[in-house]
């Protein structure tokens, strides 16, 4: 169970739509003190939308990524927002769906019709953009990021760890397992596995295990043997497990806080030559 007490109260709380270019830079502070209106300006290509929700206290305060499932960004995504900020946090649920439309499925067959038309590479891009749309803000503590994802978005959580090795977090709710990737993650990771959902095999996990032991990375796997693949989402009755549910949030939000800010031995920063920069 969660025992993480809230650090603020929701009238703390503020929230917003957001959108961002994706693709492109986002300008820098020295940019707009030359040119005022560089911030403004539209930028060509795509922008991407998401929900943030964050304290309005005297910051900054780290951030963290919130990666929806295949339903697209739903009320209860959003509401995960709120959760975390409460928490201390400055969290931006990113609309994976933005280059297609930004829908939101009710049904199973729309949303495994949404997540097919997903391109890999535009959704890592993309999150990208997110994370340097967090860095320029001058409440959120510069590259103290980390990412949180359910399902389709725990995949992607996982696989955006391998790409952005500043990211001081990863959790994965039930996400598949990107093997290809695993060698490259180079930041902490909380998984949490549904005991009923035979997609993710003990063999993806152990090979996770392995991976992140060999590459000096800390590692957690949760286990709810009852719960089934969707056991977080309170809006959906068919897979929702309150203890299991209640359970898995208190660990990722110990989690967070033993990891985001902490100087700590399983976070392995890369020199910029090491990034590719």
């Amino acid at each position: 169970m969660n025992t993480t007490a809230p650090k603020f109260q929701r009238q703390d709380i503020g929230s917003a739509n957001v959108r961002f270019p994706t693709g492109s830079s986002m300008p820098d502070p020295l940019d707009v003190a030359v040119d005022p209106y560089g911030g403004t300006k539209r930028t060509k290509g795509t922008n991407v939308k998401g929900f943030q929700a964050w304290p309005q206290k005297s910051g900054p305060f780290p951030g963290v990524l919130l990666l929806h499932d295949w339903w697209g960004l739903t009320s209860h995504v959003q509401d995960l927002t709120f959760r975390l900020a409460l928490h201390g946090f400055v969290a931006l649920a990113v609309d994976q769906y933005s280059r297609t439309g930004g829908a939101v499925a009710s049904e199973a067959g729309h949303a495994r019709e949404l997540m097919g038309r997903l391109n890999h590479q535009h959704v890592m891009q993309d999150l990208l953009a997110a994370v340097e749309y967090l860095n320029f803000q001058d409440y959120v503590k510069k590259n103290r990021i980390a990412v949180v994802g359910f399902g389709m978005g725990g995949s992607h959580a996982l696989s955006f760890a391998g790409d952005r090795r500043q990211l001081r977090a990863a959790v994965s709710f039930y996400g598949h397992i990107p093997l290809d990737k695993l060698g490259a993650l180079r930041c902490p990771v909380l998984y949490h596995r549904a005991g009923q959902d035979d997609s993710v095999t003990d063999m993806a996990l152990q090979q996770l295990s392995q991976k992140l032991a060999e590459n000096k990375v800390v590692s957690e796997i949760q286990t709810y043997p009852d719960a089934s693949r969707g056991f977080f989402d309170d809006t959906r009755p068919e897979t929702y497990h309150a203890d299991a549910a209640a359970t898995a949030w208190g660990k990722t939000l110990e989690f967070l806080d033993r990891y985001i800010l902490a100087e700590h031995a399983g976070l392995r920063p890369l020199t910029d030559k090491q990034r590719g920069f």
